[in-house]
């Protein structure tokens, strides 16, 4: 899961000790001496944060760039953490945390083992453990990872038996949880999770999508189907939308070949949604071509480029429904964007 993480704010002990913050913060030593780097880590961000203690590993080089969003009742980590083994020791045990984290392989061998077990985890694969118990965590480069940290008492009603699904696998190809890690990244890439209200529900749709991986009670199974799983489903049948609106031919059916599913599901899916593939297709287009009807940078395009840019194969369509959604001609508003870009009125053509 990459991010641009020199967009989120830098992770100061301040702030750790601080309320949470309103959105992603990032914590890295890559700048620090390397000899210092895991007694950064460790006393910063590990013991406070994270609640683990830091060993580097011998003739291993130490390295660790995250970001780290505290959201009400759930916990993300992403990013990469190598050359230490990472553990959870009887004595900060006292620190009464009671979650369960899901550990997300991204990237490089992950040795996982608590309760006498250990587990090394592929590239892809998850599992969870229990922050109640000692576990330790040792990770090669790039040692990437995404852990996903829920209280108990909020996990439990959702997923059956919790305390058996500790260090078992889940396979890469497991489908909710392809779709769990799409979904927190959606969140993250187009800040989707800032507001409140917004939160609440992401929190809830992980919950569903993390105890559907691992085995999802009876109740837990049909809310998950419900909302976790359908939600995780949109968000990324949106995303495949917005990265193909420049292509005339894009079609329900072959959105749907894409994510394994049915033409019908899809429909559905929008249908819940509120809309239809079709409405959503046209508002999705019609609203980027006004963006760049109105660019200033782009005065000098053709009207009849940003139509086709944006998938319209019929100028005259396009014309006629932008009319009608915004209430002016695209001419108009390509007029507007000319004169802002030379407001002396001045231009080559």
């Amino acid at each position: 899961m990459k991010h641009d993480v020199s967009r989120f704010p830098v992770l100061t002990p301040e702030s750790a000790r601080g309320a949470p913050s309103a959105g992603p913060v990032r914590f890295s030593v890559t700048d620090a001496p390397d000899r210092e780097r895991p007694g950064i880590y460790r006393d910063f961000f590990g013991r406070s944060v994270m609640g683990i203690d830091v060993e580097p590993m011998r003739d291993a080089t130490f390295d660790a760039d995250v970001v780290l969003q505290s959201l009400p009742g759930l916990q993300l980590f992403s990013g990469h953490v190598y050359g230490s083994r990472n553990r959870r020791t009887p004595e900060l045990l006292a620190d009464g945390r009671d979650e369960f984290t899901l550990f997300v392989n991204l990237g490089g061998p992950y040795l996982i083992s608590q309760c006498d077990r250990e587990l090394l985890l592929a590239d892809g694969e998850a599992t969870l453990v229990s922050t109640a118990d000692p576990c330790s965590f040792m990770h090669h480069p790039p040692g990437g990872v995404l852990a996903l940290r829920f209280p108990r008492l909020q996990l439990t009603p959702l997923a059956s038996g919790l305390e058996d699904c500790c260090l078992r696998p889940i396979r890469r190809d497991t489908v909710a949880l392809q779709l769990l890690t799409r979904y927190v990244q959606v969140g993250w890439e187009e800040r989707t999770i800032a507001s409140g209200d917004v939160q609440r529900l992401f929190v809830t749709h992980v919950g569903d999508l993390m105890a559907h991986a691992l085995g999802a009670t009876r109740d837990g199974e049909h809310m998950a189907q419900r909302r976790g799983l359908s939600a995780a489903r949109l968000h990324a049948l949106k995303q495949d939308i917005g990265q193909r609106l420049d292509q005339a031919d894009l079609s329900v059916g072959e959105l749907a070949r894409r994510h394994g599913c049915t033409p019908r599901l899809v429909q559905r899916l929008f249908e819940a949604d509120g809309s239809t593939f079709t409405e959503y297709v046209l508002d999705q287009r019609l609203a980027r071509a006004h963006d760049m009807l109105a660019d200033p940078r782009r005065s000098a395009d053709k009207i009849s480029t940003a139509a086709f840019d944006c998938g319209f194969g019929d100028v005259s369509y396009f014309n006629r429904v932008f009319r009608r959604r915004y209430g002016a001609a695209p001419s108009d508003l390509r007029a507007q964007a000319r004169r802002d870009a030379f407001p002396g009125g001045r231009r080559d053509n």
